[in-house]
């Protein structure tokens, strides 16, 4: 499978970015080594540039976001937000994107996605912030201190036929790894490279003749093209599961399943939610750890070995002590010695190889006396033991970090465990569709109410509430072809995410109106809060609704998902759900028990039901091992 993006692919992406170029950066969030940059552009929904350092980076919406920053994010929000977006490029063809802002001040927004990767706020060629601290052989990433972009790689793309022959005719060893490495392409494009090219990707850069490299050459040009001109953006699939995201056709591919994409932006996002998604069941948080304490071993065991070759050495230099005193001395004067083979002299190093006896290379200071080599030796050995301690130490810190990570997995094991389903935009707020299929949106909160209403309620759409302080707005969306049905559903939607659930209620009234109804704008001497809105004219009620809601899995455009709403809702469209009241089972408790019957984090179905307590009035075909108010149905 993919693992990161390749230069080609940042290339690709840069180049569709350039719309945002004009926008305004409107917050920014992190969690751990993920970046989410929230774009405001006039006209335009708000777009989200993901970072996952070293990874990913492309344009895609995340459900949830930690509400509070840490000290990096936190430094971003001070020196950028409401920063215009000036420009968006990459660094030569290295894996270097950098979006440079105008706030009070230019700034550039480095995202290094090569090894671990980084994200660096800059200005005036010093370093603002930085996501992680680094030191690296030739340069340091911390703030405070001037920054230095990463050495630059070989641009392929720069070259002319004779400087690509030149390149690569330099380098030795399998020409798909000179192609990857120091041409700067990765293992993908330079296979992809070889194939097109009809060059066998073991052979040997020396046995390239003239026209390998002009094909080579050409199928590099070809690509480049092809990136920038002629996309064919998709992603790869294998027995169904995606392995790759790629912005051309390649050859490399063929006979693989492909699934197009409008952008390769789209395809990159839809890759990430792919990965995402496999990346529980693959990760064993020990693995590394073991491999760690393994070779953490090794190196005690070579340690020791060198300890015990430096005593018997130095122990030989005395047993022998004579002989090795009139060599060293022959040796210093320059003339023969005839009793000793020896290897050879470094009059640089004054050093002396010899051999004899059990050693073949045995390696003295001529400059010195016998004492004097034993002395070192004797040296070597210490520091070869002192050595070994310490690794003894880090091999007892690294199996105390297996035995917590087994002991953290056994705990995870016990805990539900599910494949997350595939995320959709509408997961922002709560959401339903009804027994008639139409789409019916929530608001989660005072901010997503107002998001909601401004962004979702359109003409030919349809406004629901509840007759309780702190309801949600609700949209129908279509709702003017809807039938009473949806409207209705519509209605006791608002009702379950209202404070009537935690507060017990039985039943209550909730309404419907039309688009043009709703307003933003307050009487005279009156005040809206956020997410507040002013229905004026006729509104259709509906009387005495049940306070009950259904949550179970139902099929949304191919993708398997759990959904919570009204009871009508599931009951038309799925045959594994449970009808629940208000009631005493605590709500973590009952997340978890839907979460192992249908097989999904747990997150999932926490966010689809409402605050407070439950009580499981009847299921159909789940069994949940919880007491039933009412008939089970199968």
């Amino acid at each position: 499978m993919k693992e990161a993006l390749t230069s080609f692919d940042l290339m690709a992406l840069v180049a569709e970015w350039q719309g945002l170029v004009g926008g305004y950066v409107d917050k920014i969030y992190q969690a751990r080594d993920e970046v989410i940059l929230r774009i405001n552009l006039p006209g335009v929904e708000r777009r989200e540039l993901y970072c996952k350092a070293g990874k990913w980076l492309c344009l895609h919406a995340t459900e949830e976001k930690p509400e509070t920053p840490p000290p990096f994010a936190m430094g971003l929000r001070r020196a950028v937000d409401n920063a215009r977006i000036t420009a968006i490029g990459q660094r030569g063809f290295d894996r270097v994107a950098i979006l440079r802002l105008e706030r009070g001040g230019a700034h550039e927004l480095v995202f290094e996605m090569f090894g671990k990767g980084n994200v660096v706020l800059v200005q005036g060629g010093n370093t603002v912030a930085a996501m992680r601290t680094q030191s690296f052989k030739s340069r340091q990433i911390r703030a405070g201190i001037a920054y230095d972009f990463p050495p630059a790689g070989t641009n392929p793309l720069d070259l002319d036929r004779e400087g690509f022959r030149r390149t690569v005719r330099a380098a030795k060893g399998q020409v798909v790894k000179i192609l990857a490495s120091p041409m700067n392409l990765g293992g993908t494009y330079a296979e992809e490279l070889c194939l097109r090219a009809g060059v066998a990707k073991d052979t040997p850069v020396a046995s390239l003749a003239d026209a390998d490299l002009d094909a080579l050459y050409t199928a590099l040009n070809n690509i480049a093209v092809a990136v920038m001109q002629e996309k064919r953006p998709a992603l790869i699939l294998e027995n169904g599961r995606p392995i790759d995201a790629v912005p051309v056709d390649l050859a490399l591919y063929r006979g693989k399943e492909w699934r197009e994409f409008p952008t390769f932006n789209e395809a990159v996002s839809s890759y990430v939610v792919s990965v995402a998604a496999q990346a529980p069941a693959a990760d064993d948080p020990s693995e590394g750890l073991r491999h760690r304490a393994a070779q953490l071993r090794e190196n005690l065991e070579a340690l020791r070995q060198e300890a015990m070759t430096a005593e018997a050495r130095a122990l030989f230099l005395y047993n022998h002590f004579p002989l090795f005193e009139e060599m060293l001395k022959a040796v210093r004067e320059d003339r023969e010695f005839d009793r000793v083979q020896v290897r050879g002299i470094d009059r640089e190093k004054g050093t002396v190889t010899v051999a004899i006896g059990d050693f073949d290379a045995l390696v003295l200071d001529y400059r010195k006396d016998v004492n004097g080599n034993a002395q070192d030796l004797y040296e070597s050995r210490r520091e070869a033991l002192r050595k070994a301690d310490r690794v003894v130490e880090a091999i007892r810190d690294a199996e105390e970090q297996v035995r917590a990570a087994e002991k953290k997995a056994v705990r995870a094991a016990k805990r539900p465990k599910g494949t997350p389903t595939r995320r959709f935009w509408f997961e922002a707020y709560r959401w339903a569709l009804s027994s008639e299929g139409f789409l019916i949106l929530g608001g989660r909160d005072a901010k997503t109410n107002d998001s909601l209403v401004r962004k979702h309620l359109k003409e030919g759409d349809r406004y629901a509430h509840a007759d309780v302080h702190g309801a949600p707005s609700v949209v129908v969306k279509e709702g003017s072809k809807a039938g009473e049905a949806t409207l209705r559903e519509a209605c006791e939607l608002a009702l379950v995410y209202s404070k009537a659930w935690p507060a017990g209620l039985s039943s209550g009234s909730a309404f419907w109106v039309l688009p043009e109804q709703v307003s933003k704008q307050a009487e005279s001497g009156e005040f809206l809060p956020r997410g507040g809105f002013v229905v004026r004219g006729k509104r259709n009620y509906v009387h005495d609704v049940p306070l009950q809601m259904a949550v179970g899995e139902v099929e949304v455009e191919g993708h398997r998902k759990v959904m919570g709403g009204p009871v009508a809702s599931l009951a038309a469209r799925s045959s594994k759900f449970v009808v629940l009241t208000p009631g005493e089972m605590d709500r973590q408790r009952l997340a978890t028990r839907l979460a192992q019957a249908s097989e999904v984090p747990a997150e999932e179905v926490s966010r689809v039901l409402p605050p407070g307590g439950f009580s499981v009035l009847r299921a159909h075909g789940i069994e949940l091992g919880l007491d039933v108010a009412g008939p089970a149905a199968s």
